[in-house]
């Protein structure tokens, strides 16, 4: 089966109520599938039913693109399945994230100057926030991806940001490429002129493709890279070192891609001074027995940053001696207890590092 009849028999798929919404779609299937309209025309009539917006406009797209391939668009933050996770990461109420700057044009709405303040404070460090767009990669910005890794040199992990950052910018490279030759496609398919193909390939160009683990609207995936060896790192030059260990402490990724190694660390040292029924967790429960954080300040440079000083071991050793003094004297009212670690992200305050909270499993016993 052909693209173009693929995409007519997706959309017949729909349902009736779809079809019964959208009088002038049902009338094209019925004159294509009678034989009264070629492919391409059919395509055309179904192409201005999409650009006139009717009822259930976003599904008909969805099923144009579902059948060459392309990825849907998201326009709107409610569209976002990270939503509530970027709301309470801002410090933001729902109500609070749309502006109408003149109240005499209450149409003209912008995100609130404030959050776009912030996303720009983060952009100089991240390099992209694939979950606040919709579009393509910002120009000149990088892909921002997360690593699985146990390393505590912050060379190395930001050496593994680094590699997945690449890795990513070529498969992008790739998809996009791809894309544009389904575009070319669908562009000759169609005919390729008109208000509505004007339209789209305007779309099409400003849309955003996605990979795997790396799409618009979503949360960057965790991507397992190979990391530098102990003499890759000792050969390393001085100001690479400053860079990669600047990367680390500073953006986003590394500070998420650090998590696992401070939890372990962390739990390692705890359960050494006797601690032994406790585990790690990365989900939020009822009980908090102590919360403790560690950060620093961001405001230098990547040459002002000293690529020997190891922020995950400070960290981690900070960490586990401001939750001994929460414990002292409190643990054994426990059963057991469980240990998340998360990053902290306060870019626009300058000060980064981790939080680590301890809950306590079930009723505490009676002392």
């Amino acid at each position: 089966m052909s693209d173009e009849a693929k995409f007519l028999e997706t959309i017949e798929n729909f349902g009736q109520d779809v079809l019964e919404n959208n009088p002038e779609l049902a009338a094209v299937l019925k004159r294509f599938w009678g034989g009264e309209l070629e492919i391409q025309d059919a395509i055309k009539e179904v192409w201005r039913v999409v650009a006139r917006r009717p009822e259930s406009g976003d599904n008909l797209e969805r099923a144009m693109f579902d059948a060459f391939g392309v990825q849907p668009r998201s326009t709107d933050l409610a569209h976002f399945p990270d939503r509530q996770d970027l709301l309470e990461r801002w410090g933001f109420e729902e109500e609070d994230l749309v502006f109408v700057p003149d109240e005499d044009r209450p149409d003209y709405k912008m995100l609130h100057p404030l959050l776009m303040g912030m996303i720009v404070e983060l952009l100089q460090y991240d390099g992209d926030i694939p979950e606040l767009r919709s579009g393509k990669l910002p120009e000149g910005g990088s892909p921002a991806v997360p690593v699985k890794t146990m390393a505590r040199s912050p060379v190395a992990i930001g050496a593994m940001l680094r590699t997945a950052s690449q890795e990513v910018a070529m498969e992008l490279v790739a998809a996009q490429v791809e894309h544009d030759a389904k575009m070319g496609k669908m562009i000759e398919a169609v005919g390729g002129t008109g208000e509505a193909m004007t339209g789209l390939v305007r779309q099409e160009t400003e849309r955003g493709v996605a990979v795997t683990g790396y799409t618009p609207g979503q949360r960057a995936a965790i991507r397992e890279v190979v990391g530098p060896t102990a003499t890759e790192l000792a050969l390393m030059p001085f100001e690479e070192r400053q860079e990669l260990a600047h990367k680390a402490l500073t953006s986003t990724q590394g500070r998420r891609s650090a998590v696992p190694v401070i939890g372990q660390m962390v739990l390692s040292s705890l359960q050494q001074q006797g601690y032994s029924a406790m585990r790690i967790t990365d989900q939020e429960k009822e009980m908090i027995v102590a919360d403790v954080e560690w950060t620093m300040g961001i405001d230098g440079g990547q040459g002002e940053r000293n690529p020997d000083f190891n922020f995950i071991d400070t960290a981690a050793r900070a960490l586990t001696t401001k939750l001994g003094r929460e414990l002292a004297g409190n643990a054994s009212r426990y059963t057991s207890l469980h240990l998340r670690v998360v990053p902290i992200n306060t870019v626009a305050e300058r000060r980064v590092g981790w939080r680590a909270v301890l809950y306590g499993q079930g009723s505490p016993a009676i002392p």
